[in-house]
């Protein structure tokens, strides 16, 4: 029987941090993800353990806390919420190596570092929302279509520097190089309808107000939007799409 996220949380805590903190009866973690996504996990793992569970949130400066802090830090445990963030941590020699059996068992190698330096548990895509009044069934399939004249002054997104645009502009470079990549963005940017500004979900709603007919957005923002009864026009206005489905897969 495979675990469930919360055995699989538990697994990572108990094999990640020291016997002390196990000791202790208590466990530190700085984390990246938001309190409402993570807490009812920590509950379920303090009621199935005993084991209570110390956060500290942020939404960005936690490696630098860490490498300030060095062999005082109290954290045990990192969580965050991207790719780049996981690299991060691990470049500045900031974690340790776990060999789990049970981590190594239940998460497939792709999504786990070889060395065994970090393990991801949940996965999200870098999606295209496309408005479906003015963008026809399978007129964009890939992310390189973006950069595509016949999109001009249709496209909007959030800051290129954000680290969610970071992430797939990297997974590009990893694709086509850096030389295709570089002119792969200057199309893209050509091809903006406005300067990028606010986050996925205000990409959305410029969709459904026409003030673009593309933007990139992660797939998870479309449920939040669902569930705010002012916003479920914008998600109506749309639909998403997973590019490149069709041969590497979506980033």
């Amino acid at each position: 029987m495979r675990f469930g996220i919360k055995s699989l949380l538990a697994a990572m805590l108990f094999t990640s941090v020291s016997s002390s903190a196990i000791a202790s009866e208590e466990v530190n973690v700085y984390s990246y993800r938001q309190p409402f996504l993570v807490e009812p996990l920590f509950k379920g793992f303090t009621e199935e353990t005993g084991i209570k569970v110390n956060v500290v949130f942020a939404k960005k400066g936690l490696a630098e806390r860490l490498k300030r802090e060095g062999a005082n830090s109290p954290a045990d445990l990192v969580f965050t919420v991207d790719i780049g963030r996981l690299n991060e941590v691990v470049e500045m020699d900031l974690v340790q190596a776990v060999n789990s059996d049970t981590l190594n068992s239940n998460i497939p190698s792709q999504y786990r570092d070889p060395e065994g330096l970090w393990f991801g548990l949940t996965t999200r895509t870098r999606s295209i929302y496309a408005s479906n009044e003015r963008v026809k069934d399978g007129e964009i399939t890939t992310y390189e279509e973006l950069a595509d004249e016949k999109w001009k002054g249709r496209i909007c997104t959030r800051s290129g520097k954000h680290p969610y645009n970071l992430a797939l502009i990297a997974s590009m470079i990893a694709h086509h190089g850096e030389a295709e990549t570089e002119t792969w963005l200057k199309g893209v940017k050509a091809n903006l309808a406005r300067k990028p500004q606010g986050n996925d979900r205000a990409q959305v709603k410029a969709i459904y107000e026409g003030v673009c007919d593309l933007s990139l957005g992660n797939n998870y923002y479309l449920g939040k939007i669902l569930q705010d009864e002012e916003q479920t026009k914008w998600a109506n206005a749309v639909n998403i799409l997973f590019p490149n489905s069709a041969d590497r897969g979506t980033h």
